[in-house]
């Protein structure tokens, strides 16, 4: 064999194995980034005015700290940042203690989300917060009396709720669809009430007949304040 054959052979040799090691290390290199959030569990209940933690882990180098939002998922979303940078935490695991605040109101259909530096993060399932001893900030539909859940088209109907300490001074209402995934807005801004109570006479307008309709209100500058009725509206046709 001539020396520049053995020679060419040589370098194609080192060759392969330099793009062999290469692909290796590539392989290699990249290690799984994640985070989990471990508290709250789905169907928790964190009592209004207690302290609760937010505990999550994590695998990879997702940055120095985490952002903690709870939300509430509803016809109206609402979203509030419980720590905007608050330390992600040692050994792959890290914790956030947190006072429920008094403006929250109770039910469910919150969660909670952790975000990492790198937009890494996980959101909790919905669970619950429950009153504790101080004044509530709530606002509740009144159920509709009985027979006064058929409504028709053209013909006036009276919305009632009530509710305690501030939830702002307007409220909106509006009609949910479930069956259509439709929201029918009644009215934008009205007055939240008197005295813990408030009212709204509306004329049903030219609406698809059917049993499938929610009443909905929310208080226009803070959205976790908000309720949906429990049973449906049915909407019949004018006479």
């Amino acid at each position: 064999m001539k020396r520049t054959d053995r020679l060419t052979k040589i370098v194609s040799i080192a060759a392969l194995g330099l793009l062999l090691l290469t692909s290796a290390v590539g392989l290699a290199a990249p290690k799984e980034m994640k985070l989990k959030l471990n508290e709250p569990g789905a169907a928790a209940e964190w009592k209004i005015g207690a302290d609760n933690t937010v505990k999550w882990s994590y695998r990879g180098e997702l940055g120095a700290t985490v952002q903690i939002t709870l939300q509430r998922v509803g016809w109206q979303n609402a979203r509030l940042t419980i720590a905007e940078a608050a330390p992600i935490g040692a050994e792959r695991s890290g914790s956030f203690k947190w006072t429920v605040p008094d403006s929250l109101p109770p039910g469910g259909n919150y969660t909670i989300s952790v975000t990492a530096e790198n937009g890494i993060g996980e959101t909790s399932g919905e669970f619950s917060l429950v009153a504790g001893k101080t004044p509530l900030t709530q606002i509740s539909l009144e159920a509709l009396p009985k027979g006064a859940e058929k409504w028709t088209v053209g013909a006036p109907v009276s919305l009632r709720w009530t509710y305690s300490g501030n939830p702002g001074q307007m409220v909106q209402l509006a009609l949910i669809n479930k069956a259509d995934s439709d929201l029918i807005p009644i009215v934008a801004s009205i007055p939240v009430g008197v005295d813990g109570k408030g009212r709204y006479d509306w004329t049903v307008p030219k609406l698809k007949p059917g049993g499938d309709y929610y009443l909905a209100i929310a208080s226009t500058t803070n959205a976790f304040y908000q309720d949906v009725s429990k049973t449906p509206v049915v909407i019949s046709a004018a006479k």
